[in-house]
């Protein structure tokens, strides 16, 4: 990444505006994920609409404290925690110099809304409700401290701010799980994948088998894992790609050790887009046991290369899934691993012989690459670049200028403008 100063403005709908985006890792972290790729196409949305964007995340060790990327200035301070206060004094001390603030939820929001000008729009972005996450990755009392934050005070402090989610699932679960009684807009996901069509179902493994993702504990890889050792007997061929890193890759190579499983799963670790293509194209199931996701983008990626997802069905995956087409759903059993265990093994199973048929996979192949292509992320840019315009508008008291009223921008579907 480039420290370069910011490059020449651009021409656009947001010339002259000055934008932050707020995310708690950037493309370059570590453990950087869909929700990363997510916020950086809409910074580039941004962007490409003429705005100044600067993009405020955490530092991990080793990272520049700032570094220009795409014409955006990423600013890096603090760590999973003092992350937080640091935005807050950037907001604060720059507050009459931004135009808007774009806030994902990435466990918890930035709060932007109390840090800024109270005119300045701030647009709420929810990759899901994460009232179960708190407790796998935090002690007791700060789970608690981030359950309460996201139950009780954020719905407050954004009451009256525009909220999109990237998935139904997600917006039905802010209403279920955090009372949210607001209007919430859909601006889902777009995907990089290959041209439709490219691969072969015929040249896929029926016993070969992919997990893609980070390596964290709500994705339950070891359930995949528990799922080949139950079925090595039945399928002597049956082999495992996990591809992705994190904190618990460490945790599942010392569980794969103890199965002795290590001639049958592979950990990859990060791929280039070339060997994730080579990986893919030989896999015939890709198998997701994550405990919810906002929008499975792993699924989709899979898809995206004719590989059906075997997932549980829980908010995101059941919207990324289309059930019996492009995958199967199984169903699910809150607080009962062991349960959910058996019931994808169980299924894993039933697949994988259905798997051996080459008329089962290409008719798998065709149906999740045709699923997988209607998610662009250039459309989403679209979308966004739109959403927050038109919210700019609203915040501009300009005689000329006439716009929808704020409930019908904010159930932003579509791609259509909401700027009159």
């Amino acid at each position: 990444m480039t420290t370069a100063p910011m490059s020449t403005p651009i021409p656009g709908p947001l010339a002259g505006r000055r934008i932050v985006l707020v995310n708690w890792r950037d493309l370059d972290h570590s453990l950087a994920g869909g929700s990363e790729i997510y916020a950086w196409q809409f910074a580039r949305a941004l962007r490409e609409g003429g705005a100044e964007v600067e993009f405020l995340t955490a530092r991990e060790p080793g990272q520049p404290a700032t570094a220009v990327r795409d014409g955006i200035t990423v600013r890096r301070r603090g760590g999973a925690l003092s992350f937080y206060p640091h935005t807050a004094l950037r907001l604060l001390a720059r507050r009459r110099r931004i135009d808007a603030v774009v806030d994902p939820s990435c466990g918890l929001p930035s709060f932007a809304p109390l840090f800024v000008r109270r005119r300045t729009p701030v647009l709420l972005v929810m990759h899901h409700v994460h009232q179960e996450q708190f407790a796998t990755r935090f002690p007791a009392p700060i789970a608690a401290i981030g359950r309460w934050l996201e139950r009780s005070v954020m719905p407050r402090v954004y009451r009256r701010r525009p909220v999109v989610a990237v998935s139904a699932s997600t917006a039905e679960e802010m209403r279920h799980r955090l009372g949210w009684s607001g209007p919430v807009g859909l601006l889902e996901n777009g995907a990089d994948l290959p041209p439709v069509g490219a691969g072969d179902p015929v040249a896929k493994d029926p016993d070969r088998v992919a997990v893609l993702g980070r390596l964290v504990t709500h994705k339950r890889v070891d359930l995949v894992v528990r799922a080949v050792a139950e079925l090595r007997s039945a399928r002597p061929a049956l082999r495992l790609d996990v591809i992705g890193q994190g904190p618990e890759r460490a945790s599942l190579e010392r569980f794969v050790a103890d199965l002795g499983l290590e001639d049958r799963v592979t950990f990859h670790g990060y791929v280039d887009d070339d060997t994730l293509g080579l990986l893919l194209d030989r896999a015939s199931v890709h198998v997701c046991a994550s405990d919810a996701e906002g929008w499975g983008q792993a699924v989709i990626e899979a898809a995206g290369h004719g590989v059906p997802t075997l997932a549980r069905d829980v908010p995101g995956l059941r919207d990324s899934v289309r059930a019996d087409e492009t995958g199967w759903l199984v169903p699910d059993a809150p607080g009962d691993l062991e349960e959910v265990g058996r019931r994808l093994t169980a299924r894993l199973a039933e697949v994988l012989v259905e798997a051996e048929s080459p008329i089962n996979r290409a008719r798998w192949f065709e149906a999740s690459q045709a699923w997988a292509h209607r998610f662009d992320w250039s459309q989403m840019r679209r979308q966004a670049l739109d959403l927050v315009t038109c919210e700019l508008a609203a915040s501009t008291p300009v005689p000329a200028a006439r716009y929808r009223p704020r409930e019908e921008r904010v159930a932003f579907m579509g791609g259509t403008t909401c700027v009159d």
